[in-house]
């Protein structure tokens, strides 16, 4: 990936966030509307940018499909592992399953999608909306046992819109079918509000929020370090080493890079789990991840120049 490249695309995309603040702050738009502008994204903007994404039709094979699937729920499952692993070396006791969660899961959907298509473009999409299945799998099941604290899944929850789009477009390319140019330019139109809205949204939640008191807890910029570095450096080592092809590094790495998902501080307050940290969390790795993800880049590439067994 063309560092310079991605700097730049995050650039636009901190820009677009104090377009936010700006909108929040001078009172045109209110932390009130960010539901319904939240519901906007996740039910047209993200399914528009999926089917998008495979519009003109799929290059991959049926047996391509399938294994990416494969490859990305692993994926997941070492993030989960990981986290585990990370909570019980760093000895947290307190919200202990909270610290779990937002070690595992990233926010794919409502930040992750709308970043890879800014960074790397359309024709990647295929495989970032592939991730998107498996990963709210997990999340939907898994997930939300760590935060109620008893097993069950919620299926309901899964068959979100999004993932509806999802599972969809692979039954689009498993068919090898290509849309009339008037629903492909329909669905990229509405794909195409899922960027800039998504990150108006951001900043709008910036307004009010006193980021000096939360970095005032150094348990939660551990946190921070952690999972907006260390994690995506080590996933960058496992994927690296197990000669996974760089386009799929870069969105595995780009989605693990993202900040903490929405349904962090959903789940907290359903689950009387600590809604404080969850929010905190949430608002610093969405301000953190501008400058984290160039910087997570700028390390992998230096690991790849200088490292052993370069490829």
């Amino acid at each position: 990936m063309d560092l310079s490249v991605l700097v730049t695309q995050m650039l636009i995309l901190f820009l677009l966030i104090l377009c936010g603040y700006a909108a929040g702050r001078s009172r045109v738009l209110k932390k009130e509307d960010v539901p319904i502008l939240s519901k906007v994204v996740l039910n047209l903007g993200i399914p528009g940018v999926v089917l998008a994404s495979v519009s003109d039709g799929c290059a991959l094979t049926v047996t391509e499909i399938f294994l990416c699937l494969a490859g990305f729920l692993a994926f997941t499952v070492f993030c989960a592992l990981l986290a585990k692993i990370t909570v019980k070396l760093l000895g947290i006791k307190a919200d202990k399953r909270l610290y779990e969660f937002m070690y595992t899961f990233s926010n794919i959907g409502f930040m992750g999608l709308p970043v890879v298509q800014a960074v790397m473009g359309e024709e990647v999409m295929i495989y970032a909306m592939l991730f998107l299945i498996p990963n709210n799998l997990v999340l939907f099941s898994y997930g939300e046992y760590l935060m109620r604290d008893t097993k069950g899944l919620s299926l309901k929850s899964f068959f979100s819109p999004p993932i509806l789009a999802s599972i969809l477009a692979v039954g689009i390319c498993l068919l090898d079918l290509r849309f009339p140019y008037p629903i492909a330019r329909a669905v990229s139109y509405m794909g195409g509000i899922t960027t800039p809205l998504a990150m108006i949204i951001i900043g709008i939640t910036l307004n009010g929020v006193q980021v000096r008191e939360m970095i005032k807890d150094k348990d939660l910029l551990v946190f921070l370090v952690v999972k907006m570095l260390v994690f995506p450096l080590v996933g960058y080592g496992f994927l690296y080493a197990l000669s996974v092809p760089d386009v799929m590094i870069q969105i595995l790495i780009l989605m693990m890079a993202m900040p903490i998902p929405a349904n962090t501080i959903i789940y907290a307050s359903l689950y009387q789990k600590n809604v404080s940290l969850a929010s905190q969390a949430a608002v610093l790795t969405s301000l953190v991840c501008i400058v984290s993800i160039p910087l997570v880049f700028l390390m992998v590439s230096l690991i790849t120049i200088h490292g052993p067994g370069m490829r």
